[in-house]
């Protein structure tokens, strides 16, 4: 059975309401009316209850179905609005639908209004329809952004894993070669450096991913690079690099920009199975000059990067999802997909703009815009670099790590290097062994993903009790995930998972090595 029409009838004549109410039934639509007539009887009405149809009268004593109307508006847009009025004059309706009103309807033609509310109510329901649609639309476009995603991820990653399973049984077999054990060493090493890229791409992609920004100039950069991007061209591909002369510097970071320019280079490549031109090209561009599809840039100069190739182009439908993460029109294994969503995320890191023009058959070119650095920026001073420390060690450093592979390797490498080291996988073996040495312990290396209570909180317990501990925290999440808490703990440094050994160690070292000087021993 149809549940009765919810109608908030503004109306200010007991008797006209009586009469709006008859004529509504009487005419087959089922409804319950409510009349009010002030602003706060309008808001309650509007905020606490059900309404699928409003009607208004034009004049009220102390308030207007104008006012109602943009109150409605405000608190209801999605529910028809009438006007239902004897004196509405031809301005005030055409003020009254630009405003949002469905329709207007006189009280000397109420023959009307049946016709008027049935409409209202079927435009209702159509945008309502419209909108639940949208909305599975989007979910669809959701869960297939998520499946290839995850699809991509597992390609990958299976792969990587493969490749680390299968050396890694080989060293049980040729393990009496040394120079073998070496060769599938190295071959284990530079697949897990594949997977810590694919994890950086999607952290790129993400926008979370890490850098150091400094004043760079991107002529530099390419030339620079140069020899290691003509070496992903191949012959049948005419590559050259027409640089803008006097270009303004960009805060960039350098990591970030090879990325750029080896994703770039790749693509454009691909494209051109059969041969081709690759063009790279750098302009200066001024705020008012950027293409009107980009966001509304900051003020200021542009550093334009232009990649332009004439390869096989693409479509409108490859355009619009050229950007989503493991999109590829490559064949599967030829690829990540990754190439430009990560582009895409690293220029969004980078405060930067991209544009892709493209038409198949005709080519390609993706203009990356950075700000320019101000002339009368001051520039940053440069780093002063101090020769490398010693690696090696003598004191005694508290390892939490809850992961027992990870645990073992941290303790294998301190070890070697003459640390002493006291490994615990949990906040209470970290506690305890803390209290049982507190005395010898000169460093805290603590991952901050542990189960129950989590690292940051376990650090933060063992400086009440040794206020000057240095901490060492690291995570496989980005820090900006834990940068107030961390802030707030004043750990002394943070490393980022996966580990390299010469980083940790140079870190320990670092950190140790400035206790001891706050210290003065």
């Amino acid at each position: 059975m149809k549940q009765p029409l919810h109608v908030l009838h503004i109306e200010d004549s007991p008797e006209d309401y009586e009469l709006i109410q008859q004529l509504l039934l009487s005419n087959g639509i089922a409804c319950e009316m409510s009349r009010v007539e002030t602003r706060a009887e309008v808001f309650d009405a509007l905020e606490h209850s059900t309404v699928d149809l409003i009607l208004s009268d034009c004049k009220l004593p102390n308030f207007s179905g104008l006012q109602a109307l943009e109150i409605a508006q405000a608190l209801k847009p999605e529910v028809p609005f009438v006007f239902l009025s004897g004196t509405i004059g031809e301005e005030t309706a055409i003020e009254s639908l630009r405003n949002g009103a469905t329709d207007y309807v006189l009280k000397n033609r109420l023959s009307r209004l049946v016709p008027a509310v049935r409409r209202a109510l079927e435009e209702a329901e159509e945008r309502t329809l419209r909108r639940q649609l949208q909305q599975r639309l989007r979910e669809a476009g959701r869960l297939e952004a998520i499946s290839t995603l995850s699809n991509g991820i597992a390609h990958d990653f299976n792969n990587i894993l493969t490749i680390i399973l299968g050396h890694a049984s080989l060293l049980g077999v040729d393990y009496r070669r040394p120079e073998r054990v070496q060769e599938l060493a190295r071959t284990i090493t530079q697949a897990a450096q594949r997977g810590a890229e694919v994890v950086e791409q999607l952290m790129a992609f993400a926008r979370k991913s890490d850098g150091h920004t400094e004043p760079t100039n991107l002529n530099r950069c390419v030339q620079d690079k140069m020899g290691l991007l003509k070496e992903m061209v191949p012959d049948h591909v005419e590559f050259s690099f027409v640089p803008a002369a006097s270009l303004p510097e960009v805060m960039a970071d350098a990591h970030k920009l090879e990325r750029i320019l080896l994703n770039l280079i790749r693509n454009s490549v691909d494209s051109m199975p059969e041969g081709g031109n690759l063009t790279l090209s750098t302009h200066l561009v001024g705020a008012g000059d950027l293409p009107d599809a980009l966001p509304k840039p900051a003020p200021g100069d542009y550093t334009c990067l232009k990649v332009t190739d004439t390869g096989m182009g693409m479509d409108a439908k490859t355009r619009e999802h050229v950007f989503e993460p493991f999109f590829t029109t490559k064949e599967r294994g030829r690829g990540t997909g990754l190439g430009l969503p990560v582009v895409y995320g690293l220029m969004q890191a980078l405060n930067g703009y991209i544009k892709l023009e493209s038409e198949l058959g005709q080519g390609t070119t993706l203009s990356l815009f950075f700000p320019a650095i101000q002339p009368l920026a001051a520039k940053a001073p440069p780093a002063t670099l101090g020769p490398d420390p010693a690696l090696c060690g003598t004191e005694t450093i508290l390892v939490v790590e809850d992961e027992p592979d990870v645990g073992f390797y941290l303790e294998t490498i301190l070890q070697s290097y003459g640390y002493h080291v006291l490994l615990a996988h949990d906040h209470e073996e970290a506690l305890m062994l803390f209290r049982e040495n507190c005395d010898r312990i000169q460093l805290v290396f603590s991952d901050i993903g542990l189960p129950k209570v989590d690292g940051i909180t376990l650090c933060g317990q063992l400086k009440t009790l040794k206020s000057e501990l240095p901490i060492i925290l690291a995570s496989g999440y980005s820090p900006k995930e834990f940068k107030g808490r961390i802030d707030e703990l004043q750990s002394e440094a943070f490393l980022a998972k996966p580990y390299h050994t010469h980083h940790i160690l140079k870190m320990v070292r670092k950190v140790l090595d400035g206790a001891r000087a706050v210290s003065g021993a």
